[in-house]
């Protein structure tokens, strides 16, 4: 009897604790997407096709969605390009559907390995969610050859003076004035000519919402020289907004954001943020449903010991 009891522990246990989230993100959009592409490797300004199978698994139709495309240069983490595919994504209950799609790669694209990654946005889902991959997203590696070094790109971001970490959000003062500053550098030996777009959102903008405020401002770098350019933010009435930002020079892109807050609890999806592959709540979920089985066996234990 007591075997069998401890045995129930020992197995039931991680089973139950995996079953309950330790960060509840809300009900997941119920599709699983996977990803194809013509080509794993081209060159720059070529254009390689992709067709993206999202299956919809449960008994409710899933329309007018749509496919967030964003490539990152995987060595360094860097978003070379972002867009959505023009046509939007319906799929039957119980059913499959497949978009395809191409992605023209930049003429300023270095050599090296990116990750381009597609993620289903329900209707009216957020433009910030969409690019931080909360949504269900495929993937895929594809390596670039014979590229130039990318001349500019942006190195850092600060707010109100604090360094600013990706997909974290930045608490600001419930009153005052807010002012975000892209570091800029050049890595090439040549002058780089561009500008910096920046573009402010509300924090539950979606995809084609537009922006409430925009603004481009010309950049100009000497060869291996950086510079700081800032964006003061107008004085809005929301408490949180989202900037989307874009260095370009018509050959290559580098593209950042930033989550702002003048109040707690803004951006609460940012807990759902997927991390690397392998790594995650599944594993800390994993963790806790172990602590929780010993835990259980050593009550266990002490309730037999005590009635021996």
């Amino acid at each position: 009897m007591k075997g069998g009891i401890l045995a129930f522990v020992v197995f039931a246990v991680p089973f139950v604790a995996l079953a309950q989230p330790l960060n509840s993100c809300g009900a997941p959009i119920p599709v699983t997407v996977s990803l194809a592409s013509e080509l794993v490797s081209t060159v720059p300004s070529a254009s390689i096709g992709f067709y993206a199978e999202v299956q919809n698994t449960s008994a409710e139709i899933i329309s007018d969605a749509s496919l967030a495309v964003e490539v990152v240069q995987k060595d360094t983490g860097t978003t070379i390009d972002r867009f959505v595919v023009p046509d939007s994504v319906t799929v039957f209950p119980n059913g499959i559907s497949k978009k395809g799609f191409v992605w023209k790669v930049p003429l300023g694209t270095d050599s090296g390995v990116y990750t381009l990654m597609a993620t289903l946005v329900p209707k009216g889902g957020s433009r910030a969610e969409a690019f931080a991959q909360v949504y269900p997203t495929a993937s895929r590696d594809i390596s670039i050859s014979g590229g130039a070094t990318v001349p500019a790109q942006i190195r850092s971001l600060t707010v109100n003076g604090s360094v600013y970490t990706p997909d974290t959000v930045a608490r600001v003062a419930e009153v005052g004035s807010v002012s975000a500053v892209a570091a800029a550098s050049n890595q090439i030996q040549g002058p780089y000519k561009g500008a910096i777009t920046w573009r402010l959102y509300a924090p539950d903008a979606t995809l084609f919402d537009e922006p409430l405020d925009s603004r481009e401002v010309q950049v100009q770098l000497h060869p291996e020289r950086s510079a700081d350019i800032p964006y003061n933010l107008p004085t809005l009435a929301l408490g949180s907004y989202y900037i989307e930002g874009e260095l370009g020079d018509g050959d290559s892109a580098s593209y950042f954001d930033i989550l702002l807050a003048r109040e707690d609890g803004a951006f609460a999806w940012t807990k759902c943020i997927p991390t690397s592959p392998g790594s995650g709540s599944s594993n800390t979920v994993i963790v806790f449903s172990i602590i929780a089985a010993l835990i259980a066996i050593g009550a266990v234990w002490e309730f037999f010991k005590h009635r021996a």
